[in-house]
Parts: structure tokens; C-alpha cells; sequence
């Protein structure tokens, strides 16, 4: 009697669950996992199962950035999909949405997944290389440098020697190459050892030389000298990693120097790192010398007389350590007198801060410098207050 009660059980039961409502994409909880989950590692493990997935995870995908917005993907997500190889249509296609919005936080990522996959998409080739060359000299460093990736990757040599005024750009540019077996000049790779250049107490140059290294060594394999020991100085390391490099490549390579800051106090400055616009780096002395670039590289000098109001009406203001929530764009500012740090959000830039920046364009703009002025008025719209 029990089986029958079971079995007339299973034949009422069936039908329901059929009708039981079913999540019809496998992908949506994974994809919602990799976006929210408050675990780093649990984020970590989904984003790179929706990369790999390729063009089957693109439609949960494309639904949770519908309901959630675009500026909700994280980037580690961004980063999974780019480092993968899927060469599907819909991911190619997400890729390029991407990369071509310029609202997008991750769009550098974006033009790196095109670039790492561009050699093998065929039927996607003239597309891809027209969009490389449309963003050559894009204003953010890390979208113009995939691109310049991507047009290698399709044979267009020319593009390795493109100007280029930000220093981290070549050197990841001929890792990026090294890492896919792309001969490169290895020059900007070893002169990236020697920086130990700082921007307002960041270490960005030692960052530099620590990525060079890695990519030295993986490039070097046995050949690294020293068989992955640590070197008894940094002269000795730049000595047998520059003979190195030129044994093996074949390349006419020099030892490179150390790169230090330049000899001057600082007495304040400001930086704005923009994935979607482009960064800006400014600093001055407390005589209103004005250094622009991330290395200092251009420097304009205003009248006594003008820095002396300008810096009479920086004083007056006061920032809070933090303002808004950063998730990608940020704005840096700092200065001894009085003791100042802030880091500062899109949209949270004090109106009175706001100004005296636009007093500090206005005046490096009367010094002859339009276009720095110009460039500095730019990367202030999106912090000013909404």
C-alpha cells in the first residue's frame, strides 16, 4: 500500500513541479555572485567561471547589467573576461560595447580582452584593427596602450613607436607583447627597473620596476640570472638583468640609470586618475613653480605676486579625509599648510576647492601654458559638485 500512496504521490507531484517556476539561465546566480558576493575569493571563483564560459554566460550577464547598470560591473569581473581566450560572437561583441562606451569604469580592461583574442578573430579583424586605431591616443593611458597591443597583434609594428609622454605605458606595453611571444623592444622594460619615482608619497615607479621584473623573469625562464635569488643591490640586479636580456634577445640594450624625483620640495599638488578620461598629475613649490606630469615632466612658473593670492586662498580651505565612495575615478589632493589629504570621489569636489583649482588654471593659463590649463580644467568636470 505504502508504494501505491508513493507512487500516486509522484504522479500528482510531477506536473507541479514542471509548472514550478524554473531560473531559466544557469548563469544568473553565478554572474550575480561574481558582481555582489561580499567575499573576495567567492567573487574571484565566479567571475573567472562566467569568463570561461564565453558566449554562453553573456546573455545573464547582459541581464544583471540591464537591472543593475553598467557602472555596477566590478573589475574584477572586467578583468576576468579580458584575461580569458573565449573568442565567441557574444563576447566579442560585449567586449566592444564595452570599450567604446566612455562612461564605462573598465573600458581599458575591455580593449585588452579585444587586444589579447584580436590575432584570433579573423572574421573580426577589420572591425577590431579599426577600432585600435581609433584609440591610439586616447586620453586614458590604459585604453590607448590595449589599443596599441591590438594593432601589434595584427601585425602593425608601426604602432610600437607611437609618442607616448606617460612612462608606465611602454613598459606595459612590452610585457603585454612578451607575455603573448611578441618580439619587443625590451629597453622600457629594463629603464622601469631603475624608477624609483614618487607622486605625492605614492611609490608608483618602485610598482613600475616590480611589474618589469615579473615580466623579465617570466620572459627570461632559465636565463634569469642568479636562478631567482635576490640580488645584493639594485646596481647589480639592472647590471646582469640588461646582459641578460641582450643575450637573449639579440637586442642592443643599455644598462639603464635609477630615476629619482627631482630635486625639489613640494609643497603640495593634486593628481586625478581617471579610467574613463585620463589622469592628471600637478604639483608646486611653495614659490608657485608648478610641475606637471606624473614625472614632473613640464614646469611653468607663475608671478610672486599671483601665487601669493593663490596660495593665501588655498590655505582658507579645509577637506575631509574622504569624500564620496571611489569605485574606479578618483581625485588626490595634498598639501603641507595647513596638513591636508583628501581623496575625493566624481561629483564630491567642494565647490570652494573646485574654484581655487580653476584660480590655479586660470593662472597657468595667463603664464602661456593654454594647453596644461585646458588639460587641468578637464579632469576637474567630473569631481565638481552635482
Amino acid at each position: 500500500m505504502k508504494h501505491i500512496h508513493l507512487l500516486l504521490l509522484l504522479a500528482v507531484a510531477s506536473p507541479l513541479l514542471a509548472l514550478w517556476p524554473q531560473d531559466p539561465d544557469p548563469w544568473v546566480k553565478e554572474v550575480d555572485r561574481a558582481c555582489t558576493s561580499s567575499r573576495y575569493g567567492l567573487r574571484l571563483a565566479a567571475s573567472r567561471k562566467v569568463a570561461q564560459a564565453g558566449g554562453a554566460a553573456v546573455p545573464a550577464l547582459r541581464q544583471w547589467e540591464k537591472k543593475h547598470g553598467r557602472a555596477a560591473i566590478p573589475a574584477i569581473l572586467a578583468e576576468s573576461i579580458a584575461d580569458a581566450s573565449t573568442t565567441d560572437d557574444p563576447v566579442v561583441e560585449l567586449l566592444i560595447e564595452w570599450t567604446t562606451d566612455r562612461d564605462f569604469f573598465w573600458r581599458g580592461q575591455s580593449m585588452r580582452g579585444l587586444a589579447n583574442r584580436a590575432a584570433d578573430l579573423p572574421k573580426h579583424r577589420p572591425a577590431l584593427e579599426s577600432l585600435f586605431r581609433d584609440y591610439v591616443d586616447d586620453a586614458a593611458w590604459l585604453t590607448r596602450t590595449h589599443a596599441r597591443f591590438g594593432l601589434v597583434m595584427l601585425g602593425n609594428e608601426e604602432a610600437l613607436q607611437l609618442p607616448e609622454s606617460d612612462p608606465r605605458a611602454r613598459p606595459r606595453l612590452t610585457a603585454l607583447l612578451l607575455a603573448k611571444g611578441h618580439p619587443a623592444p625590451l629597453q622600457p622594460l629594463l629603464d622601469a627597473l631603475g624608477d624609483e619615482r614618487t607622486f605625492l608619497g605614492d611609490p608608483w615607479g618602485k610598482r613600475l620596476g616590480q611589474d618589469a621584473n615579473r615580466a623579465l623573469r617570466t620572459w627570461l625562464g632559465d636565463d634569469y640570472p642568479g636562478g631567482g635569488e635576490a640580488f645584493d643591490d639594485k646596481g647589480e640586479a639592472l647590471t646582469k638583468l640588461t646582459a641578460a636580456a641582450r643575450k637573449k634577445s639579440g637586442q642592443d640594450l643599455h644598462e639603464p640609470t635609477i630615476q629619482a624625483d627631482p630635486d625639489v620640495t613640494f609643497a603640495g599638488g593634486f593628481e586625478v586618475l581617471s579610467c574613463k578620461c585620463g589622469d592628471q598629475f600637478v604639483r608646486w613649490t611653495a614659490h608657485g613653480k608648478i610641475y606637471v606630469g606624473l614625472d614632473s615632466a613640464v614646469e611653468v612658473s607663475l608671478p610672486a605676486a599671483t601665487w601669493e593670492r593663490l596660495d593665501k586662498s588655498r590655505s582658507a580651505l579645509q577637506l575631509d579625509e574622504n569624500l564620496g565612495v571611489v569605485i574606479c575615478d578618483s581625485m588626490r589632493i595634498q598639501w603641507q599648510e595647513p596638513a591636508t589629504h583628501s581623496k575625493i570621489a566624481p561629483g564630491a569636489l567642494p565647490t570652494a576647492a573646485r574654484d581655487w583649482l580653476k584660480q590655479l588654471a586660470d593662472a597657468i593659463d595667463e603664464s602661456g601654458a593654454a594647453a596644461l590649463a585646458e588639460a587641468v580644467r578637464s579632469g576637474l568636470e567630473q569631481f565638481s559638485p552635482r
